[in-house]
């Protein structure tokens, strides 16, 4: 793992009054190329795009980035268990209720899961515990005095702790130029979306 800090990135005050408030989903996925991720979501870039559903793809050092305004793809369990088959993957989520998610998933198992707000208070996965070190290290954990009106940083800033963790997670660094777009590939999943049998798409656990 890198040792990324939430300090690398910063750059994410100019994004949090636009994405910061609508919500946003970043996903970091190792050792793949764009084409790739496109074929493991079972999309084409080619096809007719959705409010719904809309994601960005582009290659990065190490792997590629999903980049999704106001969705959640990135930790859907249909989404995760095939971006993550036989490599590692990383995903941010922040909904416009700032109900936010942190994935690590490798091989197509989640390995942790948390809320990068309050990671101390629930953890899941097949290794609950195992990035805690990290986010010891990222001040994510052990950083919130009940009696304080306001959040401090880091704690204040989870978004870029959180991003920090996924880059110690897969190798990959999110770049402002990514999260400003656009990316190489642009494609629809809203197939993902889908409700079945009255059920909304199942995260990941």
């Amino acid at each position: 793992m890198t040792r990324a800090t939430a300090q690398d990135y910063l750059w994410w005050e100019e994004f949090r009054g636009g994405l910061g408030l609508s919500g946003f989903c970043f996903t970091l996925v190792a050792g793949l190329q764009p084409a790739e991720v496109l074929e493991r979501l079972a999309v084409k870039p080619d096809e007719a795009l959705q409010a719904e559903g809309y994601i960005e793809v582009g290659p990065s050092e190490g792997g590629s980035v999903i980049v999704e305004p106001a969705g959640y793809m990135g930790i859907m369990r249909d989404a995760v268990h095939p971006l993550s088959a036989a490599t590692v993957l990383a995903s941010v989520h922040n909904n416009v209720d700032q109900h936010a998610r942190f994935i690590y998933a490798v091989d197509g198992k989640v390995i942790t899961g948390l809320d990068p707000m309050f990671p101390d208070e629930a953890r899941w996965g097949a290794e609950p515990d195992r990035l805690l070190p990290h986010l010891e290290d990222l001040g994510l954990v052990d950083e919130f005095d009940e009696d304080d009106e306001e959040w401090q940083a880091p704690r204040g800033r989870f978004v870029e702790a959180a991003l920090a963790l996924a880059e110690r997670c897969t190798g990959i660094r999110l770049t402002p130029e990514q999260v400003r777009g656009p990316l190489p590939y642009a494609a629809s999943v809203a197939h993902l979306y889908e409700v079945r049998d009255g059920h909304a798409p199942a995260l990941a656990w």
